[in-house]
């Protein structure tokens, strides 16, 4: 194999929000994640299912928010701890223009 590049294929983002490569998330900790929605309206708090189902959906979205301050509370009220990934942004989502 001398002189070959072998490289991996490509990876696929999903557009679906409860799929595993969801395309619009931040940050993954443990059995959560926060992601931005599809449609670039705000948040999600995510939890991830135990076991993956047959339609590929991987991930539940437990809320919903546009502050950083109700994304801040959740965190803490469902992992017990401060995540420096949600201190980081902005305070209120920023909507984006289509």
């Amino acid at each position: 194999m001398d002189g070959q590049i072998i490289s991996s294929p490509p990876i696929r983002l999903d557009h679906r929000e409860t799929a595993d490569a969801y395309r619009g998330v931040l940050f993954i900790e443990g059995k959560y994640r926060v992601a931005e929605c599809r449609d670039g309206l705000q948040w999600l708090f995510q939890h991830k299912r135990p076991r993956k189902s047959a339609g590929g959906a991987a991930w539940d979205t437990l809320a919903y928010c546009t502050t950083r301050k109700a994304l801040i509370r959740l965190h803490r009220a469902h992992t017990g701890q401060d995540a420096s990934e949600i201190a980081a942004l902005p305070e209120h989502f920023a909507r984006r223009r289509t």
